[in-house]
């Protein structure tokens, strides 16, 4: 008898049967298949089992197909049409995430490999549990944008993981400079495996495409997966990477409807049988015993998500509900974690407990999931509720700058500027990164030639080395803030009018709150990445100063623009409901009248709304109707009876007939005139 047929029909037997009962419980399928790997597994007393060993060997092949899924829709053009939304806050919460793993490991008393492992298994979130949440509880259509941007930004950012993790695995360790070589290695292997297949794939795949022989393609696209599979591994990278960049290489052949409707049924039947595998290595009794290290890793993994996500968000533009909705659509670990979990378990880099700790929070976030998705509306109110009033201004206006930024045509010269900024911020970050590694690598060894040479003895030659590189650092770091700064005013001469030099510039306050915006991501971006690869060399005390300096620096900019900001919404607020009110008194006249953004720039799109008698807003304060945090709008201010109430707070009152300015990205002030002139017996708006 084939044993490995009777393995393989127990497997998928008992997986299609508990999946069934999952989905029927309204659960993930993910689940199902981890429940029926106990079920078939050695540990617990079912006399229904399969073998292990022959069915990790199967499980490989999911990993293969599900990679190549995930390259199919992972084109070149669809990464840069998802960078502008979505690309800081995923390079952010990718970077948090992992650092705030690989402190937790250390706080435990893990290895640093086994914390390096911890922090990469919970920085990646879940695309299976986001989609069937998203089936079950559409959003926001930009927020399914913000989300799945941020999913496609962490796909990528799992395979440099995959890659890398591999190399440690297989014995590189964490040293610096080995680490380094891996890191190059593996960039010229993506460069030069893309830009060869992009001359060749595409156009066989198209050609294979076009006998209109579905076989014959199917064929030739698991081919080209299997074979780029096994090139990475002979190169010593995971096969999954080799998956990756073929699946990548078949999309840009602009067939990916077509392949992806053969290939996901093979993938999904093997990647049952790689869930399957994963819950066959987990001992119940061992997960049991390491529940609450489970807890704490899922807490960690959901109020993380939330936290990282809804600030890299609110900051880039994003808006507070949109952002805090999509923290908390995120706040699972899943897929890939299992991979690199896998990784290090074969390998024997971590212990045991790894593998039982991922699936047990597998399994509590993909409960928790629906539930913060179903409560984000909530959530989003009492946080802007709860927010100062500068941040609140500046969340709702700071979405209609990027909104604008974004659509505004971008000049020759406006586009060289910007990507000098891009080249200097660039090498100051690598040089930064080059003298702490370097101070991390060798500074021990730096220090006792120094207290040698100069008879000093004790910390002070370690402290002296590092007080050298503070000191090597801190021109670089101003060279890198003005450099921002640059890249801030560049952008921001693409949303505000230039004005003479010397005028009176109305606009200098949100001009000023955008630049330090853009410079804050900028720097960010920069630092996020070099504090997680040194967190290892230098410690979470050494990462944890790092972030410390970049937030108190990137903190006190940001606040003293958040409040000037706020102080000219408050004095141009009654100008604007005059300059409003005069264009609808008479509209033949307003033509000879100047718009809002000409008398004062920055608050995007604004409108003046006429609260009706038998509106169902009227009556209501404006904390019960949540105008901000459900639409992204501004409430500049409320003229009643002659009187102007300038920036009111939440407990005014709406009152029939009041007339309300507006502000805020365009699509956000349509919603919140809808909010406020909607009948007592009218259904609320669909969300679109």
């Amino acid at each position: 008898m084939n044993h490995l047929v009777v393995d393989l029909a127990v497997v998928l037997s008992v997986a299609a049967l508990i999946s069934v009962v999952f989905q029927r419980l309204g659960q993930s399928t993910v689940l199902g298949y981890l429940f029926a790997g106990l079920v078939v597994g050695p540990y617990i007393p079912v006399p229904i089992f399969a073998d292990a060993g022959r069915i990790a060997a199967l499980s490989e092949l999911g990993v293969v197909l599900v990679m190549f899924a995930v390259g199919l829709e992972f084109s070149i053009r669809r990464l840069l049409r998802v960078l502008p939304v979505a690309g800081f806050t995923g390079l952010v919460q990718v970077c948090a995430m992992m650092g705030l793993g690989f402190g937790l490991g250390e706080a435990l008393g893990y290895t640093t490999i086994e914390s390096v492992f911890l922090g990469a298994c919970v920085a990646i979130s879940s695309t299976m549990v986001v989609a069937k949440v998203f089936d079950e509880h559409p959003p926001e259509g930009r927020v399914r944008e913000l989300v799945f941007g941020v999913l496609v930004v962490q796909d990528l950012a799992a395979i440099v993981l995959v890659a890398g993790l591999t190399a440690v695995a297989a014995g590189a360790g964490l040293s610096t400079d080995v680490l380094a070589s891996t890191l190059t290695n593996l960039l010229g292997l993506l460069v030069g495996l893309t830009i060869a297949g992009l001359f060749v794939v595409p156009r066989v795949i198209r050609y294979i495409a076009d006998l209109d022989k579905p076989e014959t393609l199917v064929v030739a696209a698991v081919a080209l997966c299997f074979g780029m599979a096994a090139l990475a591994e002979s190169l010593g990278y995971s096969v999954a990477l080799g998956a990756f960049l073929a699946g990548m290489l078949v999309a840009e052949a602009g067939r990916t409807h077509q392949i992806e409707h053969l290939v996901h049924p093979i993938r999904d039947m093997f990647a049952a049988v790689f869930f399957v595998s994963i819950g066959m290595s987990v001992d119940p009794m061992l997960a049991i015993e390491h529940v609450g290290v489970a807890l704490l890793v899922a807490l960690l993994v959901v109020a993380g998500q939330f936290l990282t996500v809804s600030a890299a968000g609110i900051l880039s533009g994003n808006g507070v509900r949109r952002s805090i909705t999509a923290g908390l659509s995120l706040g699972q670990i899943g897929e890939f974690a299992f991979i690199i979990a896998a990784i290090g378990a074969s390998a024997g880099v971590v212990g045991p407990f790894l593998q039982p700790v991922v699936v047990t929070v597998a399994v509590m976030t993909a409960f928790t999931t629906p539930l913060m998705a179903r409560i984000s509306g909530r959530v989003a109110g009492a946080v802007d509720r709860a927010l100062p009033q500068p941040l609140q201004t500046f969340a709702s206006l700071c979405e209609s700058w990027f909104e604008a930024a974004r659509r505004a045509p971008v000049g020759s010269r406006n586009r060289s500027h910007l990507r000098n900024a891009g080249i200097v911020i660039t090498i100051d970050a690598t040089v930064i990164a080059a003298i702490w590694v370097v101070i991390a690598r060798w500074g021990m060894h730096l220090g006792a030639m120094l207290g040698a040479s100069l008879g000093l003895a004790g910390p002070v030659p370690t402290l002296l080395v590092t007080g050298v590189g503070v000191l090597l650092t801190l021109p670089l770091v101003a060279a890198a803030l003005r450099s921002a700064r640059r890249a801030g005013q560049l952008l921001a001469e693409r949303v505000f009018p230039a004005r003479d030099p010397g005028a009176f510039d109305p606009g200098a306050a949100p001009r000023r709150a955008f630049v330090v915006a853009v410079q804050s991501m900028v720097m960010i971006a920069a630092a996020a990445p070099i504090i997680l690869a040194l967190a290892p060399f230098t410690g979470v005390p050494g990462a944890l100063a790092g972030l410390g300096l970049v937030t108190v620096v990137l903190g006190v900019l940001f606040w003293r623009s958040a409040t000037n900001l706020q102080g000219h919404v408050r004095a141009g607020a009654a100008a604007i409901v005059d300059l409003l009110g005069r264009q609808m008194a008479d509209e033949a006249a307003s033509t000879n009248l100047p718009t809002v953004d000409q008398l004062l720039p920055g608050f995007g799109s604004t409108s003046r709304v006429v609260v009706p008698d038998n509106a169902s807003a009227a009556g209501q304060s404006l904390a019960a109707l949540n105008v901000r945090a459900t639409t992204g709008a501004t409430i500049l201010a409320i003229s009643r009876d002659g009187q102007t109430l300038s920036v009111p707070s939440g407990h005014d009152l709406v009152i029939a007939g009041d007339v309300i300015a507006l502000a805020g990205a365009e699509h956000a002030v349509e919603a919140a005139t809808l909010l406020l002139t909607r009948q007592v017996d009218e259904p609320p708006a669909s969300d679109t």
